[in-house]
């Protein structure tokens, strides 16, 4: 028994600990194309949908819909002494999300459009959807044939930011922009029942969908003139701590082998405040834009603990379990994210169609503090950007235009060496790719 539970217990606790990035999704992935091939960087950027995330002053600066598709993977080289997890079973899934995103004036609104002020207030939504719940399985190393199934994706989430936004001109050139905004973020708690033996594929699994709120403002200064404009922006974020019962049932030959009971921490997203300026030149023939972003995020101060073992059954495999279970605690830093990007568009190059183009790079360091006999592991980002489109009129049901925008990054992590419990000397390394496609409509 002992030498089918290790293999086991050692594949799910990389689905209950294994890599992860410790922010909300859209940290990472942005929350739309212009953003997403311009390093993410937007806390003073282009304004619409993507400020719900980026900076919720921004939402009223533009009208927008978008509606999108992500391919992310999440599969980094994890090496356990000196054997590719990939051998024992990567429990690891790609993220693949539907993006969305809405802005529009109250203006907009039948019984509102009389109103000059409600020109000034804009609504927006940004948000990832994962495209369905998926089941995959976990080769297991003693009997060379799937043994495990496992629901959902546990590195993709429901994310949704909502928030409002006024615009306050001052004088001919000047406006100031404040907002607010509201997000959720939503997890499956983990239900899952495995037969181990050799000949059988049989997992029983359940869960239930939790949600929490958590609040961001933001504030911005917009010079513009004919030809020439500059923005600075400000934004700070609360805090979202996930932690979720888990039941895990593993039967061998008929007979239960284990039953295990525990409290786990699942995911959070960290406070954070930001500061960004931005700026561009336009022409009738060319367009230059350029936004860069600070960011401070706030991860010090959780005292994460993995996993609160409730119940081992029977004492067997407590006792043999119990070397393997994580430290109780994770030591995290505060970290500072930069984010820079430049997109150029070339207004009426083929006819009356745009061509748009984005590059841009973030600096997102790893939030653990030590990553030595602990089951959770992470890496030092570098993540480049880049990004084409077209922009051009609508069709005749819309008004303004209508854009398809095709970006995408690769996170490169840096080799982290760690001491995995129960095993030793292990690393991660990778180069993780991304890629997106999403159109948007303005109006």
């Amino acid at each position: 028994m002992k030498k089918v539970i290790l293999p086991f217990f050692l594949s799910i606790s990389f689905i209950f600990f294994g890599y992860r990035g410790y922010a909300e999704p859209l940290d990472f992935y942005c929350s739309g194309p212009i953003s997403r091939m311009m390093g993410c960087a937007g806390i003073a950027g282009k304004g619409g949908y993507e400020s719900a995330f980026l900076n919720p002053a921004l939402i009223s600066e533009r009208k927008s819909l978008g509606i999108g598709y992500l391919f992310a993977s999440q599969k980094p080289e994890i090496t356990l002494r000196d054997q590719k997890l990939e051998k024992i079973g990567n429990p690891l899934e790609n993220i693949s999300d539907l993006n969305i995103g809405l802005s529009f004036s109250l203006a907009d609104i039948p019984f509102l459009k009389k109103e000059k002020i409600f020109e000034h207030i804009g609504v927006g939504l940004a948000g990832v959807l994962p495209t369905s719940p998926q089941l995959i399985r976990v080769g297991n190393v003693m009997t060379k044939t799937p043994s495990t199934l496992l629901y959902g994706n546990r590195n993709t989430r429901f994310s949704i930011f909502a928030g409002l936004s006024g615009n306050i001109p001052i004088g001919e050139n000047f406006k100031i922009f404040i907002g607010g905004s509201t997000f959720l973020l939503a997890d499956l708690p983990i239900l899952l029942s495995a037969n181990l033996s050799p000949d059988k594929d049989l997992v029983v699994v359940d869960g239930a969908l939790e949600g929490r709120p958590g609040f961001q403002g933001g504030i911005a200064l917009t010079y513009s003139s004919e030809s020439f404009y500059v923005k600075a922006g400000g934004t700070a974020r609360s805090s979202i701590y996930i932690n979720i019962p888990a039941v895990v049932d593993a039967y061998l030959i008929g007979e239960k082998a284990l039953s295990l009971s525990a409290s786990l921490f699942d995911s959070f997203i960290p406070s954070l405040f930001g500061a960004g300026i931005g700026g561009g030149y336009t022409t009738e023939k060319l367009g230059l834009h350029i936004a860069l972003d600070f960011l401070r995020y706030n991860f010090s101060k959780f005292k994460l603990s993995l996993l609160s073992v409730d119940k081992v059954e029977p004492t067997e495999v407590a006792n043999l379990l119990k070397p393997l279970l994580p430290k109780t605690e994770v030591s995290l830093q505060d970290i500072n994210v930069i984010r820079l990007g430049v997109m150029e568009e070339l207004n009426d190059l083929i006819g009356k169609t745009d061509v748009i183009l984005g590059q841009g790079f973030s600096l997102f360091p790893s939030p653990l503090k030590n990553q030595q006999g602990t089951a959770l592991v992470d890496a030092d980002r570098t993540i480049l950007s880049a990004g084409a489109g077209l922009r051009g009129p609508s069709p005749i049901l819309f008004q303004g235009d209508i854009e398809f925008i095709i970006s995408g990054q690769l996170h490169m992590l840096k080799k982290t060496e760690f001491d995995f419990p129960g095993i030793g000397k292990s690393s991660i390394s990778g180069n993780l790719p991304v890629i997106s496609a999403i159109l948007n409509i303005y109006w």
